[in-house]
């Protein structure tokens, strides 16, 4: 789904410009990484995913305020990122978000198991991930 599809499914809405609530969210991004940190070599990955996806997802969700918008999508989150802030993760990095969004939800909904690989496989992607939008966070709100 496109940014503007997000905006005419009522998928987004405009609100007042939010610093705070986006500096607030940055915040909570760094404690649950850092507690995604502690516990990545004895945690089931399932949890860790979650983590990892709630963590990207309260980075977007920041910048997200800090352009006057407020997303009742995860999806379109996505889009935002692709929208307004199109050079911060290559296209790979887009469909791989996008993915992981998928896995989260299922995951989270039907209890999908995850092979115990996975994050040895995906780690450095989405730490990558998480590099560029801390990046393009502090850019946008100031660090």
């Amino acid at each position: 789904m496109d940014w503007t599809e997000c905006i005419d499914h009522g998928k987004v809405k405009e609100v007042k410009k939010n610093p705070e609530q986006a500096r607030s969210l940055v915040e909570l991004a760094k404690r649950r990484l850092e507690s995604v940190e502690k516990r990545k070599d004895y945690e089931y990955p399932q949890l860790l995913i979650e983590d990892y996806y709630e963590t990207i997802k309260e980075l977007v969700s920041a910048l997200t305020a800090i352009h006057g918008y407020k997303s009742y999508s995860h999806e379109c989150l996505i889009s935002f990122i692709r929208q307004f802030h199109p050079n911060t993760l290559a296209s790979s990095q887009l469909r791989f978000l996008d993915d992981l969004r998928k896995l989260r939800s299922d995951i989270l909904y039907r209890g999908r198991e995850i092979a115990e690989d996975y994050l040895n496989r995906n780690s450095s992607e989405i730490e990558r991930i998480l590099e560029l939008l801390f990046e393009k966070v502090d850019e946008v709100i100031g660090g």
